[in-house]
């Protein structure tokens, strides 16, 4: 009897696997193929320290190379853009642009610009299943070399199309920021002049230098 169990738990854990590594598979396969990608997403953020919850929500566009447009839209209109050189972050009401050069080398690793083909979700993390229960899709994700942003992310993917519909960033303080995206396009016409952004008359223009600057 217990070898039977032995045998059972075997051939469960050995599917569970290679239902993972099929996942992952898709899931890199997926954003290494694509090239444009626009949804709206829900972003929330909760801290250990507070009981507060912050929610925003707004749409986004992705363009492989680096490329990403956020437009928040609720509870306040702000822009955080990515053209593969810079980063930018425009809030409306207080008239403020905040412009910061990219890491080459820590960016690659960034959550967000994993969405735009950067990085490796295969080569880069350590998979395993957030949640084992059956007909879960949950995969949480290790970086196989530590980063400053973030220690681990969870990956809610779609079986059928590989795609991301939920990611969650948890940083060193189990601080946690959600992302769930709905109305997702695939490859919409988005040009790289999109993600040019000329801030309005009268803007604030702030630099703000990087570590390794």
């Amino acid at each position: 009897m217990i070898l039977i169990l032995l045998l059972i738990m075997f051939f469960s854990t050995a599917h569970a696997d290679s239902v993972l590594n099929q996942l992952m598979e898709k899931l890199q396969k997926k954003y290494e193929n694509l090239g444009t990608l626009k949804a709206t997403f829900t972003q929330s953020y909760s801290s250990r320290r507070f009981s507060d919850r912050i929610q925003e929500n707004g749409v986004v566009y992705l363009r492989k190379g680096g490329y990403m447009k956020w437009e928040y839209q609720k509870p306040e209109e702000k822009i955080f853009l990515s053209d593969g050189r810079y980063y930018l972050y425009y809030v409306a009401e207080d008239k403020q642009l905040i412009k910061a050069a990219m890491d080459p080398h820590s960016d690659q690793r960034s959550p967000a610009l994993f969405l735009t083909g950067r990085g490796n979700f295969l080569k880069d993390f350590r998979a395993e299943w957030a949640d084992p229960r059956p007909g879960s899709h949950l995969v949480k994700l290790t970086p196989l070399n530590p980063q400053p942003d973030f220690r681990y992310m969870i990956v809610d993917v779609d079986p059928v199309s590989g795609l991301i519909l939920r990611l969650v960033v948890v940083d060193g303080y189990e601080n946690r920021t959600e992302y769930a995206f709905q109305q997702i396009q695939e490859n919409p016409p988005i040009p790289p002049n999109f993600f040019a952004f000329q801030p309005p008359p009268g803007t604030d223009v702030v630099y703000q230098e990087t570590e390794t600057q």
